[in-house]
């Protein structure tokens, strides 16, 4: 800069006596913006670049305070468990953990924050590995038999590998005649807004099942932690047999081995609950795990979804966990 007002210096009192000094003073000029606007250039680059240094580091936080949340609920079911010595104390260990959770709210790791949620993925009903009976219990408790039939013949259609529509069911051909932008997709539903795609389901169907649906379990339902509308979807338990299991449920009851409620249900008392019903647990099978990780200070997040595979057995040893599903985004 100085070699620049220097060569001003010169050229002004060089050609003072000619007409040329205003054009000479008018160049250096010129070269002055152009290096400033130069120097402008070079400093917001350098910003942009601390900027992208620091939104990455932003973002490695916030991953990696996702995980470390996973890994402490993880870490806390297995410590209950481990504490449980009898099916009913297992049985109790979900809503434990749940509360616990709940009692965490944010945690705190160095510069980082972290929120936890949980879903015991048995007390809904899995739109793909359940059985007929239990997803027509349940389409029924909403619509029509002729309906519910219906939709379930039409979610099938939606998984199977065939272009062959089940009775009241739907394939290409019908989605095309209907003026659907959607076609089967020939395979499990992988996320549960696929519903309303769905031919007969709509927004308004899948907006009423979605509370009580999953596509992540096992085709079982946990009695311990199951609405009312689910219970009554296992054919052996029904509307009255709900409604009693959340009564009792309600007076701190727990299912451990055996279903011990209302005489509408004593007969099945008699026995272990795996002898008779198909699709009832007493704990769960599979959970979500739901984390979302932030730096503080800073607005960028990232969640952590992660469905487990649980293998309880009658010693704490036995109590097993495996990663099924694991998915993550930035918010």
């Amino acid at each position: 800069m100085n070699a620049v007002l220097g060569l001003v210096g010169r050229l002004w009192h060089g050609r003072a006596r000619g007409g040329r000094r205003g054009v000479a003073l008018m160049l250096v000029l010129w070269v002055i913006i152009v290096l400033g606007a130069v120097a402008v250039g070079v400093v917001s680059a350098s910003r942009a670049q601390t900027d992208l240094v620091d939104t990455v580091r932003s973002r490695t936080v916030a991953r990696y305070a996702a995980e470390s949340g996973v890994a402490e609920a993880v870490s806390l079911l297995k410590e209950l468990y481990s504490a449980a010595e009898t099916a009913e104390q297992q049985a109790r260990v979900f809503s434990e953990f749940y509360a616990e959770l709940a009692r965490w709210g944010e945690r705190s790791l160095g510069d980082a924050r972290y929120q936890v949620a949980v879903l015991d993925l048995n007390s809904r009903i899995d739109l793909n590995n359940s059985g007929e009976e239990l997803l027509l219990g349940l389409f029924r408790q909403f619509v029509g038999e002729t309906e519910a039939t219906a939709l379930l013949d039409a979610l099938e259609d939606w998984k199977d590998e065939d272009d062959e529509p089940l009775p009241a069911g739907a394939e290409a051909a019908e989605y095309a005649r209907a003026g659907s932008p959607y076609r089967p997709t020939n395979r499990p539903l992988m996320r549960l807004d696929e519903l309303a795609r769905i031919h007969d389901f709509g927004d308004s169907i899948a907006g009423l099942l979605a509370p009580y649906v999953t596509v992540w379990g096992d085709g079982r339902v946990n009695v311990n932690t199951a609405e009312a509308p689910v219970l009554a979807a296992v054919p052996e338990i029904g509307e009255y047999g709900a409604e009693d299991l959340v009564a009792a449920r309600e007076q701190g009851a727990v299912m451990g081995t055996k279903l011990a409620v209302h005489s509408r249900l004593s007969e099945l008392s008699a026995e272990p609950i795996g002898s008779q019903l198909r699709y009832v647990a007493m704990v769960p099978g599979r959970i979500l795990v739901i984390s979302r990780g932030w730096e503080e200070g800073r607005p960028l997040s990232h969640e952590v979804q992660a469905v487990l595979d649980l293998a309880v057995g009658g010693l704490a040893s036995q109590a097993n966990f495996r990663v099924r599903y694991w998915t993550e985004r930035d918010l």
